[in-house]
């Protein structure tokens, strides 16, 4: 008899039917060359970001929230070809690529891929270990 074999469905799938902040970490390494003036910048080589989003998602009726899979997807579809080992001032729009304006960028890129049911409800965008910015619903609302 195998270690599961005794174990059932539960009677009762989902516990509560509340909406739950999902939480997701992607890294990605690239090139920069970030602009202070016209004539003033500094370029990042090999450089690594880190992002985290926070996704709005209800529970369905299994007492699952958004599908940690599809959360995934999106990004490996519609982000990490454009960020990640990429020279940002090639790949993203014609922008100063700093960690403010890359941030916002990949808000309004991730946001427009999710479903209706389901929204971003924060983005931390990392440019070190000890520092960052953070783009929430109510500052992308203003």
């Amino acid at each position: 008899m195998a270690k599961f074999d005794h174990v059932r469905p539960p009677q009762h799938f989902a516990r509560h039917h509340k909406t739950l902040l999902v939480i997701k970490h992607f890294t990605f390494i690239c090139d920069n060359r970030i602009y202070f003036s016209e004539t003033s910048y500094t370029d990042l080589e090999n450089h690594k970001y880190r992002l985290e989003m926070e996704i709005w998602s209800k529970t369905d009726e299994h007492g699952l929230a958004v599908d940690f899979n599809m959360i995934d997807d999106i990004y490996n579809q519609h982000l990490r070809p454009l960020l990640d080992h990429q020279l940002l001032n090639d790949t993203l729009p014609d922008m100063n690529t700093t960690v403010e304006n890359i941030a916002h960028w990949i808000w309004l890129r991730f946001n427009e891929q999710l479903p209706d049911n389901i929204s971003l409800n924060s983005i931390s965008l990392y440019e070190t270990q000890d520092q960052g910015i953070k783009l929430t619903r109510n500052i992308m609302a203003q």
